[in-house]
């Protein structure tokens, strides 16, 4: 093992994107984790290598035993295997599964939710910090009384159906969240900031997420406030969406939803840039299955980047399939930072070569090298161990290539790997 690679692998991560379950999800479901809970986005792997007619149901462990074989070499599959070794010391495999689910539950016997989150994010995946991404309306209250969570996560605030609103679901979500009446526009756009000023409160709050591309495309229209209270007022009504005959087409409706949404995705924005919060955008692609990748590239989102130059963007995902293009455009505009949060479960081949581009492309203070972007604490030992091993192969092949030396290596490894996420959250 090289020296830069014992460096990477014993360094502490900024982990810049996370679902973690809080502690009261932990104990509702303590007796339930068993072998299937290291499969983490494995699972969408097992769809797509069972084809176009998967049975009906839940995958059991006999249909899991003949499609496990079948996707252990893909991203997904490896990070399992590096996760189950490097907690339990056991391949995964169906022999193994009784033994696996045993050392998993020991793991939790005679502990407490923090304790179990401890040992799993901090002592193995070496987590000094995560930024948790939540709906706010969703997510335990007690998330923004500092309860429920250790004490090194933070938060970012999102609320995507209001950027795609077919009903008044986002409304009513906010008016129930911050005791407020919303019966105009206005009313809607300091709603969502009464809302943000409640999270903020709380001292938690590290960001504003926009996930929109799992419900909508990611280009912004300049809908002008008339546009967009029209909009309002028809889907506040209900008019084109009641049961029962719609008085409007379809396309009609589309455009009401596109007008507020886009409306309300500036209104975040610049609630963003008044606050000098940074703005954290999903681009690339979408978990699980049948997800469309038409309108994700971050490519969609320079008009906002132009407009916007003094918000800081957060852009997750290393914009899978298309990292080159979010490298070219994290050079060519200052408030861009490139996120290869979840990329390397995803592909740890593309994440390395594009990892090497960004190198070379981007100052290395500018990129955030990993987010687990999973449920369960266990399933960070896998995901962390994986985009370890391919940081530490990027930088052996940079020294080797004679593109720099050790000191060097060792110094961007700082970066990428921790101090820019503290930096750029104000934390550490």
């Amino acid at each position: 093992m090289s020296d830069i690679r014992d460096y990477v692998m014993s360094h502490p991560l900024f982990c810049h994107h996370d679902h973690t379950g809080c502690y009261t999800y932990f104990e509702a479901h303590r007796d339930e984790f068993d072998y299937r809970s290291l499969l983490g986005y494995a699972e969408a792997d097992l769809v797509t290598a069972e084809g176009a007619r998967p049975p009906n149901g839940p995958i059991d462990q006999a249909r899991l035993t003949a499609l496990w074989p079948k996707i252990r070499a893909t991203g997904y599959g490896r990070a399992v295997i590096l996760g189950c070794r490097e907690l339990f010391g056991l391949k995964y495999a169906p022999e193994n599964w009784p033994a696996i689910t045993e050392a998993l539950r020991a793991s939790f016997r005679d502990k407490t939710a923090a304790q179990v989150y401890a040992h799993y994010l901090h002592d193995v995946a070496q987590n000094r910090w995560t930024l948790h991404d939540g709906r706010f309306w969703v997510i335990p209250g007690d998330v923004w009384k500092g309860e429920g969570y250790p004490d090194s996560y933070r938060f970012a605030f999102r609320i995507d159906e209001l950027f795609d609103p077919v009903d008044a679901t986002p409304i009513d979500a906010l008016e129930r969240y911050t005791d407020r009446s919303i019966h105009i526009l206005d009313d809607l756009a300091a709603a969502l900031n009464a809302a943000i000023d409640k999270c903020q409160a709380s001292g938690l709050l590290a960001a504003l997420k926009v996930g929109m591309a799992y419900r909508r495309d990611l280009v912004v229209s300049h809908p002008t406030r008339h546009e967009a209270e029209l909009a309002f007022n028809r889907i506040r009504s209900r008019a084109l969406f009641w049961d029962g005959v719609q008085q409007n087409t379809g396309a009609v409706g589309a455009a009401a939803s596109r007008a507020l949404g886009d409306y309300m995705v500036h209104c975040l924005i610049q609630r963003a840039d008044a606050d000098n919060l940074p703005v954290q955008i999903h681009t690339g692609y979408l978990a699980g299955n049948w997800g469309s990748l038409n309108g994700t590239k971050a490519s969609h989102l320079i008009p906002i980047f132009h407009k916007y130059r003094r918000v800081r963007f957060d852009l997750f995902h290393a914009s899978w399939p298309w990292m080159s293009e979010l490298g070219a455009i994290a050079k060519n505009y200052p408030n861009v930072w490139p996120d290869m949060c979840w990329a390397w479960t995803m592909n740890p081949t593309e994440s390395a070569r594009g990892l090497s581009e960004w190198l070379d492309g981007v100052p290395f203070n500018k990129i955030f090298a990993y987010g687990a972007d999973t449920l369960l604490p266990w399933c960070n030992a896998g995901y962390s161990l994986q985009a370890k091993l391919g940081i530490a192969r990027v930088l052996e092949e940079k020294i080797a290539s004679g593109c720099y030396g050790e000191r060097t290596a060792e110094e961007i490894a700082d970066h990428i790997m921790l101090k820019n996420g503290e930096e750029f959250f104000g934390l550490g």
